[in-house]
């Protein structure tokens, strides 16, 4: 059997993951990173810079066999326009068309029944209970596009914007868990064991496994997961964000890629999310998704310190992005794992402060 080049656009930290996972496989990759971004520049020889339109599109697609993505900043029509010639697109230009959209996700979810906060789409005669959080429809990422609207006020101000927002029912959260679906091409479905989220302003600042969650629970949202994988035809893998309240499940979003919530898998899970996800792609067998040790997983926000004075904790392993340090930007993450996942959260802690710069 020939594997297929992959290549894929994007050259942030999942890049820079993909690549590593693809050196193990021996599997040919390239990278279409846009011009300023910064990860996989200088770590991989196959990288082209250039900005996402449609002849950059083409001209980096005739040197692979298959596309995917990193992020998901690639613009659709260009997407289907591919696919229309013949591209193979994993996953596929209508999922990235979703997945970039929150107004067409919550229809998504609408669509198949799944437990999700009360929504509109914010315009000038919009009545809704505030308060509220007001999400960019699109282009909102890691805190980006949510805003905490109290005033009516707030709300005028985002209907003259040139930004079309929605508006989301304030829900009490108790906590958040993700579960990352791995899909085949011949659209067998597994999951990956939910892991419990940790955000700050929109951030996710850190994973845990277990999720603390209880088997029924646990149980619904992989069966939600797996509901929304199948009905998009996936290929790869998918994550699904859930909020938990009062013992109730509500879907918050899915992204279309490999994700943070993933991370700790390279450590502490049979196969990691990268290499599943190019097992998946490439038409390749799956790998186990059970974890095999508690762990948590801390994302690195800011500045860092040198890297030279940096004595790391025992069984904690340190993932540098190659990303220059300002605030509230992911420059890296630690993953620690132990015998708890209490254990393991504080092997991480220390590590994160033993290298960050608190300014």
């Amino acid at each position: 059997m020939t594997t297929p080049r992959i290549g894929v656009i994007g050259g942030g930290q999942l890049a820079r993951m993909l690549f590593g996972a693809a050196l193990d496989l021996d599997l040919a990759i390239s990278f279409l990173v846009r011009p300023g971004d910064e990860g996989i520049v200088g770590q991989a020889a196959n990288v082209t810079v250039d900005e996402l339109n449609l002849a950059s599109l083409e001209r980096f697609a005739s040197q692979v066999d298959i596309l995917t993505f990193e992020h998901e900043l690639t613009p659709v029509d260009a997407l289907k326009e591919l696919e229309q010639r013949g591209i193979c697109l994993r996953p596929s230009a209508d999922t990235m068309a979703i997945a970039a959209n929150k107004l067409a996700q919550r229809e998504l979810f609408q669509r198949l029944k799944l437990p999700i906060p009360r929504f509109v789409k914010l315009n000038a005669d919009t009545v809704f209970e505030l308060p509220c959080i007001a999400k960019a429809i699109a282009g909102g990422y890691d805190g980006r596009g949510v805003r905490w609207i109290n005033e009516p006020a707030e709300l005028d101000t985002l209907v003259v914007s040139d930004t079309p927002w929605l508006l989301e029912e304030l829900l009490e959260v108790d906590t958040e868990i993700a579960v990352l679906t791995v899909s085949t091409p011949e659209g067998d479905i597994t999951t990956y064991p939910p892991v419990r989220t940790i955000q700050r302003d929109g951030i996710c600042v850190e994973v845990q496994w277990p999720s603390g969650a209880t088997d029924e629970l646990e149980g619904r949202a992989r069966a939600i997961a797996t509901a929304i994988a199948r009905e998009l035809a996936y290929v790869g893998v998918l994550a699904v964000e859930f909020f938990v309240v009062a013992g109730k499940l509500y879907v918050n979003e899915i992204a279309p890629r490999v994700h943070n919530s993933g991370h700790m898998t390279i450590e502490a899970a049979s196969t990691s999310q990268f290499e599943n996800h190019l097992r998946a792609i490439a038409g390749l067998p799956l790998g186990p998704t059970n974890f095999t040790t508690p762990a948590t997983m801390v994302n690195l926000l800011g500045k860092l310190g040198p890297l030279e004075a940096y004595e790391p904790p025992p069984n904690t392993r340190l993932h540098l992005y190659g990303k220059e340090g300002r605030p509230e930007r992911k420059v890296g993450h630690v993953t620690a794992t132990a015998a708890t996942v209490a254990e393991a959260a504080q092997l991480a802690h220390r590590a994160r402060d033993k290298i960050c710069i608190h300014e």
